[in-house]
């Protein structure tokens, strides 16, 4: 399959993203949590990722981080326009950075009607989680500045 380069961005343009996948738009499988989850119900966290493909980031200002219980994910919202883009953790054993990115950064990906697939991670183990994280969100090659 031809690897594909998806440029998203947040809503003012300052936070871009570029998703590189061999999948094709219709195959991305968005999934969200936010019927168990206030925080993403808030900020229209329906996600996307692609283990085998490679996310690179290029904030145009500082980001505004988040984060919750264990610590371990960032969440990251333009420091311009509040938007949230995407989430970063270490893989297992720390050796890599994966990131989950809002399906709403990418319009071609977005444009495609597919259900969203209902997630549900509470009571979910940290090593769970991190299992999860590592084997199903996208490498993250670099943060790159503009």
């Amino acid at each position: 399959m031809q690897d594909r380069a998806y440029p998203g961005s947040c809503g003012c343009g300052a936070t871009l993203v570029t998703l590189h996948s061999c999948l094709p738009p219709t195959e991305f499988q968005p999934r969200s949590d936010a019927e168990s989850c206030e925080f993403c119900r808030r900020h229209r966290g329906i996600w996307i990722s692609d283990p085998q493909g490679s996310l690179l980031i290029a904030a145009g200002n500082e980001t505004i981080i988040t984060r919750f219980a264990s610590g371990e994910v960032a969440f990251h919202f333009c420091a311009n326009c509040g938007e949230l883009a995407y989430a970063l953790s270490l893989a297992l054993g720390g050796e890599r950075t994966v990131a989950v990115v809002r399906r709403d950064l990418f319009p071609t990906i977005a444009a495609v009607e597919r259900p969203v697939t209902v997630t549900n991670f509470e009571g979910a183990s940290l090593e769970e989680a991190r299992k999860r994280r590592s084997e199903n969100w996208t490498p993250c090659e670099a943060l790159a500045a503009r």
